[in-house]
């Protein structure tokens, strides 16, 4: 009884009501409520979306890194493995003869393939063998095992015949110990040391990121911190931790930080990357802002509805409401059409601002940011191939020297600078010096493969080496000269110059040869989408994306008298010469 007088009351209550007071009624349950429900709904999704995502770039950033840390360390255990079991070091090293037969073969065995290790490695400082087959120290190659430090906890250290990394992170030194097993087998004690350069074992923690506000920390296997990073814009409030902060924050709950590890299959360190809670979700601030200004144009919409009785503004208004009902569908691209500028007008003109302002959102902070963590995963993975071409090049040389194969030595040395001058650890820009050595070694390989069948003329400014370039510019282009100019040359003896010259404001390079040419025709096809090759074409878009459109390659050719390529660039100090 108690329930239907209320019901009675509240029924009577509406009928007494003047029609603008139906109106409110009206429009708040049927629209302000909705729309209320509707941006709650979308702020926890969004907050949910936005937390999803985060997780995912932090878990896919974590997994990259850990992916390249691995197959670096993967790289200098290949090396020590491959010295640990090489059987003419153990046979020099155990074998019964004069000081100075010993001495003359340590220099003229072990001593280059240690030195080529080391030059076909840059991040690796040192390589040692500690035994006690030798009592006299010998370089920085060969020592009597008694001199290294902690001999007996590192030799017992190793005693599991697995390679252990030892890194310092207040020192910055990182290296490992393996022992030497073909030196065991000679009934001989011998480790095998392999000093790396702090920096380049975690170089994958240091690269730039699309992402910021995060911070890493690397523990080896005994709990100990050697590398800790952090990134954070956020000044308001201080959310890094310190070593011993982060130690007693990782295992709690509800700790106001997300906390991701995964675990080297190389070395046993355990790799931990930490972000705030609440910087995981401050983009979701945007959408409370315009969630209050959605709230703030449905209350004028109301007053103005109040006034106006119109079929017209009812079925604006129902129209309205049905896209606001589908905004929880997560279809954010469906827009109202208006022409008219009063306030239900303006309402809708907010909609759809709203709208557009959430798919924008969601396009740049979601789906853009996650195709740049795509790329950035397949740059990594491109990255990898080469270091195991330089293990092999390394071996190769070795073989040659040891053969006393010098041509071949000479070939994969080049074949060795080739690749390190244009993959350059990655990066686009390099010195002009670099790009020259970059041609140099390409154009040795090329006048080897051509038994020497043509010439090749360097003119070039020493005063622009010191100046910045792209990458990769000039190699297409000569391969194009030699394959599709100098090979097709039928009479007479090719020739190739590349001239390199600065002015006032630029770097000019140019590419001449004296093969068979082209019509105009197919000079001007060779930049275009049409051409069958794409070298030329690459360096021709890539120039023009950095350096702007006026910075185009240019071709001039004639049939039968050869062809010049001609690039030119603004100059710019490298950043090792401005900071030199």
């Amino acid at each position: 009884m108690h329930k239907e007088r209320i019901d009675k009351r509240v029924k009577r209550g509406f009928q007494n009501l003047r029609l603008s007071g139906k109106l409110l009624v009206i429009y708040i349950l049927a629209g302000f409520l909705p729309i209320m429900i509707t941006l709650t709904i979308t702020y926890h999704e969004m907050k949910k979306i936005l937390w999803d995502r985060e997780t995912m770039i932090l878990e896919s950033y974590l997994t990259q890194t850990t992916d390249a840390l691995d197959n670096e360390l993967e790289i200098y255990n290949n090396l020590s493995n491959y010295i640990s079991y090489n059987q003419s070091i153990a046979k020099i090293l155990s074998s019964d003869q004069s000081t100075y037969q010993n001495y003359e073969q340590v220099a003229s065995v072990i001593d280059p393939l240690l030195s080529s290790i080391m030059y076909f490695h840059d991040d690796v400082k040192q390589v040692t063998i500690y035994t006690d087959a030798c009592q006299v120290k010998h370089g920085s190659t060969i020592a009597p095992i008694t001199t290294l430090e902690n001999e007996e906890e590192n030799y017992g250290m190793v005693g599991d015949n697995q390679i252990h990394w030892i890194v310092n992170a207040k020192d910055k030194t990182a290296y490992s110990l393996n022992r030497m097993a073909m030196l065991e087998q000679k009934k001989a004690k011998g480790l095998l040391y392999v000093g790396v350069d702090y920096d380049s074992v975690f170089q994958p923690f240091n690269n730039e990121t699309v992402f910021d506000n995060y911070g890493v920390v690397i523990e080896d296997a005994e709990g100990n911190c050697i590398f800790k990073k952090s990134v954070f814009t956020e000044e308001k409030q201080p959310y890094e931790l310190s070593e011993e902060q982060f130690f007693a924050t990782v295992g709690q709950k509800n700790s106001g930080y997300q906390f991701i590890k995964r675990e080297s299959k190389a070395s046993g360190w355990k790799i931990w990357i930490y972000k705030p809670d609440r910087l995981i979700i401050s983009s979701v601030q945007p959408i409370l802002i315009i969630a209050a200004a959605a709230i703030l144009v449905s209350l004028m919409a109301a007053i103005a509805c109040i006034r106006i009785i119109s079929e017209f503004i009812t079925k604006r208004i129902s129209k309205l409401q049905k896209k606001m009902r589908n905004l929880e569908t997560g279809n954010l691209g469906m827009e109202i059409e208006n022409d008219s500028t009063d306030e239900i007008g303006d309402l809708i003109n907010g909609y759809n601002s709203m709208t557009k302002r959430l798919d924008a959102t969601i396009n740049e902070v979601y789906r853009s940011k996650i195709k740049e963590k795509e790329y950035e995963m397949r740059a990594l993975q491109a990255q990898i191939n080469p270091h195991f071409l330089y293990n092999s090049l390394s071996i190769i040389n070795w073989k040659a020297l040891e053969a006393d194969q010098e041509d071949i030595s000479r070939i994969t040395l080049s074949l060795s600078t080739f690749y390190r001058t244009a993959l350059n650890k990655g990066k686009n820009i390099l010195l002009v010096r670099d790009e020259i050595a970059n041609i140099k070694a390409y154009l040795d390989i090329q006048l080897t493969m051509h038994d020497d069948s043509f010439d090749v003329i360097y003119d070039i400014d020493d005063s622009i080496l010191k100046y910045e370039t792209l990458n990769l510019i000039l190699q297409p282009i000569l391969e194009n000269a030699i394959h599709h100019g100098i090979d097709l040359k039928q009479d007479g003896r090719g020739e190739i110059r590349i001239s390199g010259k600065e002015d006032d404001k630029d770097i000019r390079f140019a590419v001449s040869d004296n093969g068979v040419g082209m019509t105009k025709e197919q000079a001007e096809l060779i930049l275009t989408a049409d051409s069958k090759g794409y070298g030329v074409r690459n360096v021709n878009e890539r120039i023009k994306l950095y350096y702007g459109a006026e910075y185009a390659v240019c071709i001039d050719s004639e049939v039968g008298r050869g062809t010049t390529v001609t690039i030119h660039f603004p100059k710019e100090l490298h950043a090792e010469i401005k900071h030199s």
